[in-house]
């Protein structure tokens, strides 16, 4: 058991690891549930940082107590790799933001993300209208990915059979009017049906800023970099430009 254990956090931590898709931010690329295998070696394995933790857990126990103790840290180290990130690759990361209170977690213990890539180190990323565009251009936009949609209808309700063959979400609905997330195909064939009135894409405007989903940089105290800073009243839909950053010396920069 112990030689089992070594043997397959030695495969995890250096090779490849399981993931399990937990939300459907990736549909329809990848589906809620969802199991997949992730290489360790292509962008090159980092080196745990909390090294004293219960094996195959992550930052929580099954009975709700931390997982790893925090008195032993090992400073940020990655092994070289195969290759470098390139713009669409999907890319398995640790979010961010649990660097914060109430978390306050080390790199490798933050919840794991699953997100395809827009930009790399120097390129200008903006998005307008949810069409994300970097240096100047759009972006491919995966097939069959899901947008948000409002939908007006006569009052005749959908059938459950229809919304699950097409591969539709419902978000919310108030009377006759729905909020989904469907796909370009699926709405133009939604739209054909006779109980639809309207489909229109539901996006937040250019300058407005949206209290119950804000991004980076919101203006909150703690991400205030000096006492003007400024409000960007940038949403999910209208974002930047930004420049993403990258390290002293390489070539390819984009002012």
């Amino acid at each position: 058991m112990i030689f089992a254990v070594i043997a397959a956090t030695l495969i995890r931590t250096l090779f490849i690891e399981a993931y399990v898709i937990p939300s459907g931010s990736m549909e329809n690329s990848l589906l809620i549930g969802d199991y997949l295998f992730v290489s360790k070696v292509n962008y090159g394995a980092r080196m745990p940082i909390t090294p004293v933790s219960f094996p195959f857990m992550h930052h929580t126990t099954p009975w709700g107590t931390q997982a790893y103790w925090g008195g032993v840290k090992l400073p940020y180290y990655r092994l070289p790799g195969l290759s470098d990130i390139k713009k669409q690759d999907i890319v398995v990361f640790n979010a961010p933001i649990e660097a914060d209170s109430p978390y306050f977690r080390p790199v490798d213990k933050r919840e794991n993300i699953i997100k395809r890539c827009q930009g790399t180190p120097g390129d200008t990323l903006s998005v307008v209208n949810a069409q994300v565009y970097i240096n100047g251009k759009a972006a491919p936009n995966p097939e069959r990915g899901k947008e948000g949609y409002f939908v007006e209808t006569n009052g005749q309700e959908f059938n459950p059979a229809i919304l699950n063959e097409l591969k539709i979400d419902i978000r919310g609905n108030t009377g006759n009017r729905y909020e989904m997330m469907m796909s370009k195909e699926s709405a133009a064939t939604l739209k054909t049906y006779s109980n639809v009135k309207s489909i229109v894409p539901a996006l937040t405007l250019k300058g407005t800023s949206d209290p119950l989903n804000p991004v980076y940089p919101a203006k909150y105290p703690r991400y205030k970099i000096t006492p003007n800073f400024p409000d960007f009243k940038w949403n999910v839909d209208n974002y930047g430009p930004i420049i993403i950053p990258k390290k002293a010396g390489q070539l390819n920069w984009i002012a």
